[in-house]
C-alpha cells in the first residue's frame, strides 16, 4: 500500500509543474487535454477504493457507511480509508487544475495568476478554484467575467 501511494503522489507532478511553468509547451498543452491521464487518476481512486471495500470486508467491518458522519469518520481513520479520500482528492484536484490552465491559456492570462491557482488547487483543492474564478469574476481575461464562447 505504500507503494501505491507514493506512485500516486508522484504520478501528477510532471503535469502540475508543466502547466505552472512550460504553459506554452507541446507537451503540457496535449497532456492538460489527455483523457487518459485523466482516467489513469481515476483509475488510481478505484483501485484504492477497492483496496479499502477489501480491507474491511476481510476485517468483517462489511461496507463502509457514507450516509452518516460517524460512518464517514470510521471509514476515513483506516489507512485504507485515508487511501481512497487520497486519491480522490488528487484525482479531483487534478482535473480541475487541468481546466484551470487551459481556461488561462484561453483567456491568455498572466502566470501571477496561473501558478498561483494552480499552486493552491494542488496544495488545497478549492482554494485555487476559489482564486481563479475571483480572477474571473473581477473581470479579468477578455474584459468580460463570464464570455459566451466558452469551448
Amino acid at each position: 500500500m505504500e507503494t501505491f501511494f507514493r506512485f500516486i503522489n508522484i504520478y501528477p507532478i510532471p503535469l502540475w509543474l508543466a502547466m505552472m511553468f512550460a504553459p506554452k509547451h507541446r507537451f503540457t498543452e496535449r497532456a492538460a487535454r489527455s483523457s487518459s491521464l485523466f482516467g489513469i487518476a481515476a483509475l488510481n481512486y478505484l483501485m484504492a477504493l477497492l483496496l479499502g471495500f477489501r480491507s474491511g470486508v476481510s476485517e468483517d467491518q462489511g461496507l463502509p457507511d457514507f450516509t452518516s458522519l460517524d460512518g464517514i469518520s470510521t471509514s476515513l481513520g483506516t489507512r485504507e480509508g485515508a487511501l481512497g479520500a487520497w486519491s480522490h482528492m488528487l484525482a479531483l484536484d487534478l482535473f480541475t487544475g487541468a481546466w484551470i490552465y487551459r481556461q488561462c491559456r484561453r483567456l491568455n492570462a498572466p502566470a501571477w495568476i496561473r501558478i498561483p491557482a494552480l499552486f493552491f488547487t494542488l496544495m488545497t483543492g478549492p482554494l485555487g478554484l476559489f482564486l481563479f474564478l475571483f480572477w474571473r469574476l473581477i473581470g479579468a481575461g477578455e474584459g468580460e467575467a463570464f464570455p459566451t464562447d466558452i469551448k
